[in-house]
């Protein structure tokens, strides 16, 4: 009888030891150190047998050394040293690899890989645009399904690394909702040379658009649509053009013109339920306890608007209780994890992602408010997403009541949700 995978580890291979290992082994024997594993992967293969110096190993998506535990479960990955030059255990190669929800720090990456035999650091940066195809866009939305993608940008690395000859580099992709001008993917190779930190770069590139698990919303005035779903969104059906109504569309063959995924207008509740009253017209929690857990996420904003134009200089020079912008994020961040405690029949959630973006509007002048929620549950995080927006609405008017005490906070609402039983719907 074969294992569950949590009864082994998984081993994996980069770079020349590939070829000679394989890609993946699952070890199911009992080891207590990685240099007892390496041992029983390279049985067969005695002149690997000593790795120190030649190989360099990871448990987990971090680098280790050869005394570390191996439980059951672990994943462990053995990596050559670059081409052409030897690694201990002190000074190998210094890749770091990473997805991340906060803005990327391009200057820390490069300081990092900074060193003596660094000749030349390149670097790769992906910003989100205004526009495409002609449509202007608001944001982007970075989905991902992580597990699979912290091993494929480990992979990207370190193969790059070694067919390089790279002396360090960092890929780092953000995930979540992103504005116009923020950096969605950054690529640092440092190298001897030039030419091999500047291929190093295109190369990653190249490879994290054809291989890493990463979708791409994009926000339009009109809609948002999945790029490079066209395919998903039109496909054609053996009787003719694909229909794009829901299985189970009461609204049946004549529905064919309803817009189309991505543009989905809310399903029109039913007057007659209210899943907050019981039978008798009492509070109640709504029982989710046999609705499936999926992956659930929510998009809102907020405008404050100022009655005075001369606010935007007091936001922009400071306010005298510190940096408005940084705090209303801040806190819609914390008031969001606090919502079932401010709205009593909310359910509590394990919130997996949280986002504010505050900008500053000039005509008419004010703060815009975009905050985004996610997490993998059996109910949504719409509240999550609203409770965040409204908090950093009233924190920028407490940050500035004293230069304007007549701020508005307008336009308090749900963009967007996806997950559960509704699907992906967006507000027409």
């Amino acid at each position: 009888m074969s294992g569950s995978p949590s009864d082994a580890v998984r081993v994996l291979c980069f770079g020349a030891l590939r070829e000679r290992l394989g890609t993946e082994i699952v070890v199911r024997e009992k080891v207590t150190t990685v240099l007892g594993l390496w041992s029983l992967v390279t049985h067969d293969h005695p002149d690997l047998r000593d790795p120190q110096g030649r190989v360099r190993p990871a448990r987990n998506f971090a680098y280790c050394d050869w005394q570390t535990p191996v439980e059951p479960g672990d994943e462990v990955a053995f990596m050559p040293p670059v081409a052409g030059g030897s690694v201990d255990e002190e000074a190998g190669p210094r890749l770091h690899a990473a997805l991340v929800t906060d803005p990327i720090d391009v200057s820390r990456l490069v300081a990092e890989l900074r060193g003596d035999g660094a000749g030349a650091i390149a670097a790769f940066l992906g910003v989100v645009r205004n526009t495409s195809e002609g449509r202007p866009v608001h944001r982007l939305d970075y989905e991902t399904y992580q597990p699979m993608a912290d091993r494929e940008l480990l992979r990207i690395v370190a193969d790059v690394t070694v067919r390089h000859g790279l002396s360090g580099m960092a890929l780092v992709h953000r995930v979540g909702s992103l504005l116009v001008g923020e950096v969605s993917v950054a690529v640092v190779a440092a190298a001897p040379h030039r030419r091999a930190a500047l291929l190093a770069c295109s190369e990653a590139v190249e490879a994290v658009k054809r291989d890493l698990p990463m979708w791409k919303r994009e926000h339009h005035p009109d809609g948002a649509r999945w790029v490079g779903a066209r395919d998903l969104d039109s496909a054609p059906s053996p009787d003719g053009p694909a229909s794009l109504v829901r299985s189970g569309d009461p609204r049946g063959e004549g529905a064919a013109d309803a817009a189309p995924l991505g543009h989905d207008p809310m399903p029109a509740p039913d007057p007659h339920l209210l899943s907050h009253l019981g039978p008798s017209g009492s509070f109640l929690m709504v029982d989710v306890s046999d609705r499936p857990s999926t992956l659930r996420a929510a998009l809102a904003e907020a405008v404050v608007r100022f009655s005075d134009p001369a606010t935007l200089a007091v936001l922009r020079h400071g306010s005298p209780k510190g940096d408005v912008l940084a705090a209303a994020r801040l806190a819609g961040i914390m008031g969001a994890k606090h919502t079932p405690e401010l709205i009593p029949l909310c359910h509590p959630l394990t919130l997996t992602h949280l986002d504010v973006q505050v900008t500053v509007e000039e005509s008419p002048p004010g703060v815009h408010i975009v905050s985004s929620a996610r997490c993998a549950g059996s109910t949504g995080v719409e509240m999550e997403a609203l409770t965040a927006a409204t908090v950093a609405s009233l924190t920028v008017i407490d940050m500035l009541k004293s230069a304007d005490p007549w701020m508005t906070i307008e336009s308090v609402r749900l963009l967007s949700k996806s997950g559960g039983r509704s699907g992906d719907v967006h507000r027409p």
